[in-house]
């Protein structure tokens, strides 16, 4: 066998510093990583609004919006939930705000908001070809479920 030089000895100490700093980094950029997207998770996780409100601006005066002559769509929304309705700041329209609003009744308002200001409800269509990843099958259910939710 032969024996090791000092000089070796050094450059072989050197590389696995070398090394140990690398997977150090790559430790800590990962765990930065991790603690970012947990991070994002807890903001979009959190009520969009603390006091409870979902609130669209429409291009409509107030006056339509009240009164027995009203939409049947935003009847039905205050039948079972708190509606307030004002001017928007800057006399944008009016201000449509529903308490405790859950996903589909968000989806509901905004629905209201492109009949109010279009006459109709836009619907998009289905994909017409291709197939589906694996991370598409996955990532495609978990999106809808946090918009479900109201993840703005």
């Amino acid at each position: 066998m032969k024996a090791i030089s000092n000089r070796a000895r050094a450059r072989a100490r050197r590389r696995s510093a070398g090394a140990r700093k690398g997977r150090t980094a790559v430790l800590v950029a990962g765990a930065a990583a991790v603690a970012g997207i947990a991070l994002v998770r807890a903001a979009r996780s959190a009520p969009p609004n603390p006091d409870g409100w979902f609130a669209v601006t429409v291009e409509t005066e107030p006056s339509r919006l009240t009164g027995p002559d009203r939409p049947d769509e935003l009847a039905r929304l205050s039948e079972r939930h708190e509606v307030r309705i004002k001017p928007a700041p800057g006399g944008r329209g009016s201000e449509i705000a529903v308490r405790e609003a859950d996903g589909e009744t968000r989806d509901r308002v905004r629905k209201l908001k492109q009949l109010l200001e279009t006459g109709e409800v836009l619907l998009v269509d289905q994909q017409p070809e291709g197939h589906r990843t694996p991370l598409g099958r996955v990532g495609v259910p978990a999106f809808r479920h946090l918009t479900r939710k109201g993840v703005r």
